[in-house]
């Protein structure tokens, strides 16, 4: 009990890391944008440099590179979650902060997300608490609330519509690696930065091709580093610990920190309604992240796994 208790404690905590990470995608975005890059060569190049990282950290451990061919077997289930949180998530999440405040995007992200948390319970039969069901009540009706009122005036449609595809592509990533069951290696997550590279280099050919001026590296470089690949790896790590819709309502907080660097770099703030639905979102994900100890041991069947 008490393993599975810390595990709880870990898996919480690489799923708020996450969170914090990726709260950094629209200020280095934005500050991209600024540099003559388009929404498709920032998508590109920081899943590129991602990939480059991993692929020296692979290359420098001993065996690396035989793990690395091995895990190749069956990837098509990477691929599958590649497609959703690489390509789905980069491409329309970065084009949506042309369009649309960031914080807005950033809440929006997960306020379309919450279908996929539907799959988490009906598919992988992951149980539920009554205070978990308030908490996802409550980033629900922020989110709801949130499109409601932010949504329709300091944001056009596009950049609304924009904002939801992206999260239910990452919602349906979360569940979807659950589901398939993957490990989370250094060498899994190489394939699976490998395969939305791939993915990414469409509609970034498509778009000409641009290359990078040097005052955009910076930009490119920290959103390689901070989101691509500490971001999406704390969140494999965190649902290796704990159930995917949990993972995805405690990411649901990366709108608190999105928020306060667009207000610190960009001054841009959302309405006093749009702060309150913002707020309620990131109760409902403290909420779901403190772990159920006592709640566990008296209601969970014997022989059950935490």
């Amino acid at each position: 009990m008490r393993n599975a208790y810390r595990s709880s404690i870990a898996g919480a905590g690489f799923a708020l890391l996450a969170a914090l990470s990726n709260g950094t995608v629209g200020v280095f975005s934005r500050s991209a944008f600024n540099n003559g890059l388009d929404h498709t060569a920032v998508a590109f190049w920081r899943c590129g440099i991602a990939l480059w990282l991993v692929s020296i950290a692979i290359l420098l451990r001993s065996g690396g590179l035989a793990r690395l061919v091995s895990a190749f077997k069956g990837s098509w289930k990477i691929a599958v979650c590649s497609a959703l949180g690489i390509f789905t998530l980069y491409h329309f999440e970065t084009q949506a902060f042309a369009y649309a405040p960031i914080p807005l995007v950033a809440i929006l992200v997960f306020a379309g997300g919450l279908g996929a948390i539907a799959l988490d319970i009906l598919i992988l039969r992951e149980r539920i608490t009554t205070r978990k069901a308030f908490a996802m009540i409550m980033v629900f009706l922020g989110g709801y609330f949130l499109i409601a009122g932010d949504g329709l005036t300091t944001g056009s449609t596009m950049g609304v519509s924009l904002a939801l595809v992206a999260g239910l592509g990452y919602a349906s990533f979360i569940f979807s690696w659950k589901f398939f069951k993957l490990r989370s290696s250094l060498e899994t997550f190489w394939w699976f930065l490998a395969y939305g590279f791939v993915m990414l280099a469409v509609p970034y050919a498509w778009s000409g091709a641009p290359i990078p001026s040097a005052n955009a590296l910076p930009s490119l470089l920290s959103l390689g580093i901070i989101p691509s690949l500490c971001g999406f790896y704390c969140t494999i790590l965190a649902l290796q610990h704990i159930e995917a819709y949990k993972t995805q309502v405690i990411e649901s907080s990366e709108p608190f920190f999105s928020a306060l660097l667009a207000a610190l770099f960009f001054g841009e703030w959302l309405t006093g309604p749009g702060m309150i639905a913002a707020a309620t979102i990131v109760v409902g994900a403290f909420i779901t992240s403190i772990p159920e100890r006592a709640v566990s041991m008296q209601v969970r069947p014997v022989g059950e796994r935490e």
